[in-house]
């Protein structure tokens, strides 16, 4: 069973609510939360973006390309490598 992701609020420091939330795309969501604290009564929108892969889906959807967390790796190697070159010369 999955667990549902956990808000803390800002103010108060209660749990909040997802109350509802509105897709943009496949790989966005626009949340809206509210603070179980009746006293406090906050309420926000949150974004929710999927940005990489950890392990990839049995049945993908064309349309949605991700980098891998891998990819991701060594892209982060890569740029630091060529930031150490730049200082030293």
């Amino acid at each position: 069973m999955a667990r549902s992701a956990s808000y803390q609020c800002p103010h108060c420091s209660s749990g909040m609510s997802i109350r509802s939330s509105r897709s943009v795309h496949a790989l966005l969501r626009n949340i809206y939360l509210q603070c179980n604290n009746y006293h406090c009564s906050f309420s926000a929108a949150a974004i929710l973006e999927i940005t990489h892969e950890i392990s990839p889906s049995a049945k993908p959807n064309p349309e949605v390309k991700l980098q891998t967390i891998k990819e991701l790796t060594e892209r982060k190697a890569a740029n630091d490598e060529n930031m150490e070159n730049n200082e030293n010369g």
